[in-house]
């Protein structure tokens, strides 16, 4: 295919180079628009800036506070303080505790370098405590916050009031030099009584603060102030600067913000954030110039880099569309030799390269497919007569899986039934179910052995050609892959199978063996469940004797006439459990079911046996029309209750009404035996211990166990009474050890023999 002049406009050469050249003014217009907007985006950053700064700021400082509130909140409670508070004036300051607490007070100082120092006032000694020094309150003001408008009276008097923690100004001496500190104050709780027992001074360390902004990135090109509530600057970067005017106050009014005002002549971004630990406010000041040096220096790149954008990219374009049109120019020509009629010349070279490759592929992927569809019924019909035992045994295995196209690697088959069910808005075409289950569980098992499944008269079935090296744990891998593909079919389509399973057959020969075991097994499938994974290995019967003997009869006849229900149902279900055993022939496990139902009938008293057994219930004809081992079992629970509500019926009518006053008896009798117990009761009265028990509570109004119990402690408080010792007393109550006796008794009198018998 070749372009005329003419056509230029359509070629792909000529779109490549508009492409490019859009691609080339991408950058050029955003580089435009980048630099109408630099004074945006610079006002942005400095606004992030301060922002980020005072920010950063705002943390160390109020860690810092929060750090010293939490210090006060310890102190307050510091038993040494606490201590050091309670001294009183009359009976003298104990030099010990104030040299200890004086201690204390310099740990806490050197572990933290933001405070200048801690000063403990009493209110009972009138004197002031440090780390440094113990003096009366009119030497420690003289010493550290003596000025000419700080008074002693008014500083006595911030002292004695009481706060709640709170930050104030005071006048500190450093260095002989008089300068306002901020003080964190907060008083003393008194013990007892109203008012407080002293105050907590602590003064913040103001040059800490002020290197920590000198250290700070941007702080050193602006201005940052810390204010009180009151707009009075606490701290400041740069001694150089005049204080806050009422011009300058009006900015704390505006809270958290940041706006544009001129400082000290230069037009400058302010920036306020508030402190929600002390109230503070944080101000920076920074010239805006600053940042639109590095704007002008952006700008004049931006202009160069437009112009040697546009240059360079102009060569380029040129350059890589006539490189890149070269191999698209070659398979225009390529195709162009086995030009179709019909094919139009007016086309760009991709259409007509696309156009041609697509007829190609189609053309091959209908031969491909319709090769596979002739494959797959070749093979399903292939696998379907080898289970069937109808094909030439004679045939070579390789032959065979060479010709059908099967991945088997060795000779040993077994072969897999799936019955496919759906649940409930599952799908129930059974041609939809068998592809789907047919093609996950391939993808399961494959990687490990090989599978191939086919139909076989409308039931799936598939043939595993076990890997080499990997019989001995071939089941394991099936049952793992067969796991995963059930839980993710049942999850995703509402399809369940039950699968059976033939062992393991050696050659084409062992494949219709396999078969029929897969057929043998089918019948335990609907016995012991759909929802199951059968192996005919399992499931092969075996001789066996029959397990339920005369004896077992006997041992459940005693257990329903002893009232041992619970025991009596315990066994039952061991029975059924090892009638369907997968071993066990199906005709031995429902004869063995029909011998337990006829021998739960016997139990039943003559008389009543043949109206309500036979006549009513019907159990023998409804244990026989069961299918399953989940209904062979229900049933027989369902004949068990039955009996059980006969036999206690009939043991109810007959226990006597004064059995409760027969057992008091007896246990007033024989309450010095150490052996008697409600199980010896029972025997006695030919009656289990609980429904002896139960009898005894519900005529007497009392358990039996509490009513002997109690008989042996009367005993003894009256052998107590003449005298006798405790571990005597317990022998001759019944008891089988002193300690016994002891609990017991304490449990009923709610004090030891000891102490009854001395307050006798």
């Amino acid at each position: 295919m070749v372009l005329g002049r003419g056509n230029f406009s359509r070629s792909v050469a000529f779109r490549w180079i508009v492409s490019y050249a859009v691609i080339l003014l991408i950058p050029v217009a955003l580089s435009v628009i980048v630099y109408s907007q630099t004074r945006e985006i610079v006002e942005y950053e400095i606004k992030r800036a301060s922002v980020a700064m005072l920010k950063q700021v705002k943390y160390i400082v109020d860690g810092e506070l929060r750090q010293t509130e939490n210090l006060a909140a310890q102190l307050t409670v510091h038993p040494d303080v606490r201590h050091f508070l309670d001294l009183k004036a009359e009976t003298g300051a104990s030099a010990y505790h104030i040299y200890r607490t004086e201690q204390q007070l310099k740990k806490m100082l050197a572990a933290n370098d933001f405070l200048k120092d801690i000063y403990i006032y009493s209110n009972a000694l009138d004197s002031v405590l440090s780390g440094e020094t113990y003096a009366s309150a009119r030497m420690f003001y003289e010493m550290k916050n003596q000025t000419g408008t700080f008074a002693y009276e008014d500083w006595r008097e911030l002292m004695i009031a009481d706060h709640a923690g709170q930050y104030v100004q005071l006048p500190v001496k450093n260095k002989e030099k008089k300068e306002n500190t901020p003080s964190y104050i907060r008083s003393f709780p008194a013990q007892a009584g109203s008012g407080a027992a002293g105050t907590l001074l602590i003064p913040l360390n103001a040059e800490k603060i002020k290197t920590m902004l000198e250290n700070i990135d941007w702080v050193k090109k602006g201005q940052v102030f810390i204010v009180d509530p009151n707009g009075q600057i606490l701290f400041q970067n740069s001694e150089n600067v005049e204080a806050l005017s009422a011009t300058y106050r009006k900015w704390i009014g505006r809270g958290t913000s940041t706006f544009t005002d001129t400082f000290q002549g230069k037009k400058s971004m302010i920036t306020i954030e508030s402190s929600d630990t002390s109230g503070w406010s944080y101000v920076s000041v920074f010239p805006v110039d600053v940042f639109w040096e590095r704007a002008r220096a952006v700008r004049t790149l931006n202009v160069l880099g437009l112009a040697l954008c546009i240059g360079i990219g102009g060569l380029l374009i040129y350059y890589f569309a006539r490189k890149n049109y070269d191999p698209v120019k070659e398979l225009v020509n390529v195709f162009s030799l086995r030009q179709r009629q019909g094919t139009s010349r007016d086309l760009d070279e991709y259409t007509y390269i696309r156009r041609n490759v697509l007829e190609t592929i189609r053309e091959r992927d209908d031969m491909k497919n319709r090769h596979v569809r002739q494959l797959r019924v070749l093979q399903s019909y292939y696998l379907s007569r080898l289970m069937k035992g109808q094909t030439d045994r004679n045939v070579p295995l390789a032959e065979a899986a060479m010709t059908h196209h099967l991945s088997w690697t060795s000779d040993r088959f077994a072969v897999l039934l799936f019955y496919i069910d759906s649940d409930e808005g599952g799908t129930t075409d059974l041609p939809l179910s068998q592809f789907i289950v047919s093609n996950i569980v391939k993808d399961s098992v494959e990687g490990r052995h090989a599978i191939d499944f086919t139909d076989v008269d409308g039931t799936l079935g598939a043939v595993v050609n076990v890997a080499p090296g990997r019989a001995d744990c071939w089941k394991d891998e099936i049952e793992d892959a067969l796991a995963q593909a059930y839980e993710f079919i049942t999850a995703r389509y509402k399809l369940r199978f039950t699968t059976v399973g033939s062992d393991l057959q050696t050659g084409l020969d062992g494949v219709h063996q396999a078969f029929l075991q897969a057929l043998e097994a089918q019948e335990y499938r609907m016995v012991l469940g759909e929802d199951a994974l059968i192996w005919y290995g399992n499931v092969k019967p075996s001789e066996g004797s029959y397990f339920f003997t005369v004896n077992d009869e006997m041992i459940l006849l005693n257990l329903l006439k002893a009232d041992e229900f619970e025991k009596a149902k315990g066994m039952i279900d061991q029975i059924v459990q090892r009638a369907f055993q997968r071993q066990t022939p199906l005709e031995m496990a429902k004869c063995v079911l029909l011998d337990v139902a006829t021998t739960l009938i016997k139990s039943i008293p003559g008389p009543e046996q043949a109206g309500v057994a036979w006549e009513e219930w019907r159990p023998l004809k409804r244990l026989l029309s069961c299918a399953t081992k989940a209904e062979f079992h229900q049933e027989l629970h369902d004949i068990f209750d039955k009996v059980c509500g006969v036999l206690r019926s009939r043991q109810t009518a007959h226990a006597g009404a004064g059995i409760g006053d027969q057992v008091a008896e007896f246990v007033k009798e024989n309450y010095r035996d150490p052996n008697l117990s409600v199980s010896m009761i029972g025997d006695r009265f030919r009656l289990t211990p609980q429904y002896v028990s139960r009898l005894f509570r519900e005529q007497i109004g009392q358990g039996l166990h509490d009513f002997i119990s109690q008989t042996r402690v009367e005993a003894a408080k009256a052998l107590l009474q003449t005298g006798a010792s405790i571990d005597d007393t317990a022998a001759r109550v019944g008891f089988a050890s002193g300690h016994a006796f002891i609990r017991v008794f304490k449990k009923y009198v709610g004090i030891t023999p000891g102490k009854y018998k001395a307050l006798q």
